[in-house]
């Protein structure tokens, strides 16, 4: 495994969107390969209640099918490929791909994710391996009842004071673990108040080495981009 650039753990966003197919196997497989720390992946619901890994809502900029997620079966979207001959996966196939090789960042993108999504966490006994985030507190909030021992994070793209201050506060009653803001809005300010909480940091949409080595001065725990190429 290639020696990481300091201390921060480098996670693979979407498999690592920019080397591969987006949430695909071959994607993930790259990531493993590449020594990442972490894929991170997005997961929706078809129409008969499987759980799937893709970012949007429809099939459509992703593979050679149309159509939205929820009014599509499993059956009907491993007919429609992504580029390089993939197919949108179930997150048990990137369950069985990743177990015991690299850890998880799981986003729950849509309503009636939560508990399908935990449900294969603890069938798979990969509790100790997984994260899961999402724009949505409340999402965190159903997994935390389901069970405090889950690693929570909270996804955020804007920097507005009245809205950071309920971060901490939801953050501290909800048990999340990871402060989650993407690149643009992070800050030592940000950085240093999780910490004192006793929170960690993940910072999404990092372009750029140079990026990556601003954030690793600023202390964040975790950087999270499209090209982990270039931070391993």
């Amino acid at each position: 495994m290639k020696e990481k650039v300091g201390k921060v753990k480098i996670v693979a966003h979407r498999g690592g969107a920019g080397d591969a197919p987006e949430n695909t196997l071959l994607a993930f497989k790259k990531a493993i390969d590449l020594g990442c720390d972490i894929v991170e992946l997005d997961v929706r619901l078809t129409k008969d209640n499987q759980v799937v890994v893709i970012h949007d809502d429809d099939v459509d900029r992703t593979t050679d099918g149309r159509g939205k997620i929820r009014e599509l079966t499993l059956k009907q979207i491993k007919k429609f490929h992504c580029e390089e001959k993939q197919k949108i996966p179930t997150l048990q196939e990137v369950i069985d791909l990743c177990k015991g090789k690299i850890d998880m960042q799981i986003e729950l993108k849509a309503n009636g994710t939560v508990k399908p999504t935990y449900d294969l966490i603890v069938e798979n006994d990969i509790l100790a391996d997984v994260t899961i985030t999402s724009f949505k507190y409340g999402f965190l909030q159903e997994m935390f009842i389901l069970n405090r021992k889950v690693n929570l994070g909270l996804l955020f793209e804007e920097y507005i004071i009245s809205k950071m201050i309920i971060l901490w506060i939801i953050g501290r009653l909800i048990g999340i673990n990871y402060v989650c803001p993407n690149y643009p809005i992070v800050n030592k300010k940000i950085v240093d108040r999780a910490h004192k909480l006793g929170m960690k940091v993940y910072v999404f949409d990092v372009k750029t080495k140079e990026e990556g080595e601003k954030l690793m001065e600023m202390g964040v725990d975790e950087i999270g981009t499209d090209f982990p190429k270039l931070f391993l």
